[in-house]
């Protein structure tokens, strides 16, 4: 159930230029978020940003009552977020429909382009929880070496993780899908992705060849974040054929890979 908090600002870092990753008190939102989740968040003191903005749930201590959020510096709202370090945050959450989990989800790779792989690191948390890390891969992409994210994060909950770069500055020089690719011929049960459109686009695409299923955590862009506006339309498939519409933050953000029409 979602919850509207004034939470405690206790941590705040900057991983990468432009990117920032705030840690907020928030025990009964801990408890309550699942991976593939995001909050709402006031991004300042007026009416001016308005809107609130969505904030994929990047990872949770439910032990500390603490929840992390990472996000991209891209307007007036992030960059308010972005100057916050301590005081309070107004924050609405856990919303939307997260990933699936479970021992069925063995044997699954894990794709992250960008900063796509911010939200990704709550669901690597609970597979490793889950005990599932020996059996799952980690496929990372960025432009470069200096804008990988939480790859060293991953590895140290178990994980095996390899990356790609556009420039070749680190790992695989290329597309993260080639990685990808060459991962698909092992024939993994299950692959989760997040990242920009048109990596999720191949990813699909690649998967709907494979035969193999997924989840992958689409972006639009959102207003209330309830349900009620309906300004975050993502074009689906419906399962007794034809297309139709549905809410990204409640209906999503995660999709089925087979679901979502690009």
């Amino acid at each position: 159930m979602s919850q509207l908090v004034q939470a405690e600002i206790t941590g705040h870092a900057e991983p990468v230029p432009g990117v920032s990753r705030i840690e907020f008190y928030a025990p009964g939102l801990a408890r309550a978020a699942g991976p593939g989740q995001f909050v709402h968040v006031r991004c300042g003191e007026g009416s001016d940003p308005l809107l609130r903005r969505p904030i994929s749930i990047h990872a949770v201590d439910r032990q500390a009552g603490t929840v992390k959020i990472m996000f991209q510096v891209v307007g007036k709202g992030t960059a308010w977020l972005a100057r916050q370090k301590k005081g309070l945050l107004d924050v609405m959450g856990p919303l939307g429909r997260g990933f699936t989990t479970g021992q069925t989800r063995r044997n699954c790779v894990v794709v992250g382009g960008g900063i796509g792989a911010a939200p990704l690191y709550f669901l690597l948390q609970e597979l490793a929880r889950e005990g599932c890390a020996r059996q799952v891969k980690v496929l990372l992409g960025a432009r470069n070496a200096g804008r990988l994210l939480i790859k060293e994060e991953t590895e140290r909950l178990g994980f095996a993780v390899r990356v790609a770069t556009d420039d070749g500055s680190a790992g695989h020089g290329g597309p993260v899908t080639e990685l990808l690719s060459e991962e698909l011929q092992a024939n993994p049960g299950f692959i989760y992705a997040c990242g920009p459109v048109p990596m999720l686009r191949a990813v699909c695409g690649m998967l709907e060849s494979a035969g193999v299923p997924g989840e992958v955590s689409v972006e639009e862009r959102m207003a209330c974040g309830v349900g009620a506006c309906l300004a975050c339309a993502c074009r689906v498939r419906e399962a007794a054929g034809g297309e139709n519409y549905r809410r990204t933050c409640v209906d999503g953000p995660v999709f089925a890979a087979e679901e979502v029409v690009w």
